[in-house]
């Protein structure tokens, strides 16, 4: 039996349901039609032009995003703009590209959980709370107290991280850890009042920074990329389980032109 995007479309609305998305967030179906058949998938962190071709080139029919490729609203769609020819060759090639973004940042077993499992963190509990369900961010704590320069060098290990960039004494002294995947810098007074001695994000603006020079709460920056994708990495292993549990002839791929671009950026 052949299954399609709108089955595929099911799953990931259980793992990431769509309620939990921003009022301003772009997510579900984006490009394509949810009765075309499914055979391969491919997730990705972003959708880019190098990923429209190593999809196009291995044959992919579903591309699941993180980051959504329709965000503003576009007058018109025209291969004289970035995205224009994005959806232009993915319509070429008869892909479609579902996105799951704040939901899956929020929801359980998205970005923030798998940043603080990765974290080493124990007792994980959300920062906050948006009408009674989780919301963005997780607090817990570690298993054993560690001074911040050595719980850092820990964790850019575990993330492969090519760079920690951080506020605060490299010796104070770390029992109770708050993070947010990606860009966290909003949530800086929400881990100070919950009594984190440190919060760990993606990327801050400097003057988010500004303020925990002065407060007794230390911050590490680790980068967009660095903090999301293993969640990705996660997400592949998690629907690929479901699939081959369901009996779903599907395979399911990472974008492996989207973590070298990263990579050569690092080197």
């Amino acid at each position: 039996m052949a299954h399609q995007v709108s089955d595929i479309i099911k799953l990931m609305e259980e793992i990431a349901p769509p309620w939990l998305a921003e009022s301003w967030d772009n997510v579900g179906l984006q490009v394509g039609s949810r009765h075309e058949p499914v055979k391969k998938i491919m997730v990705t962190l972003d959708v880019t032009a190098d990923v429209i071709r190593e999809a196009a080139d291995k044959n992919v029919d579903l591309i699941i995003a993180h980051h959504p490729i329709l965000f503003k609203p576009i007058k018109a769609l025209t291969d004289n703009t970035v995205t224009g020819s994005q959806v232009a060759a993915l319509i070429r090639s008869g892909i479609s590209v579902y996105v799951a973004h704040t939901n899956f940042d929020k929801a359980q077993g998205g970005t923030d959980d798998t940043l603080a499992e990765l974290l080493g963190l124990k007792d994980i509990r959300p920062l906050t709370m948006d009408a009674e369900h989780p919301s963005f961010g997780r607090i817990g704590r570690l298993r054993s107290k560690l001074p911040l320069e050595a719980y850092l060098n820990k964790i850019k290990k575990a993330l492969n991280a090519y760079r920690v960039d951080y506020i605060g004494n490299p010796e104070k002294e770390i029992e109770i850890a708050a993070c947010c995947a990606g860009a966290g810098g909003d949530l800086i007074e929400a881990a100070q009042n919950a009594g984190a001695d440190l919060f760990i994000t993606g990327e801050a603006k400097y003057h988010e920074l500004l303020s925990v020079m002065d407060g007794d709460m230390t911050m590490a920056v680790l980068g967009h990329f660095t903090t999301e994708y293993p969640a990705m990495a996660a997400l592949k292993q998690r629907l690929q389980n479901w699939l081959n549990a369901l009996q779903y002839n599907i395979e399911i791929i990472p974008s492996e032109d989207y973590g070298k671009c990263f990579r050569r950026l690092k080197e």
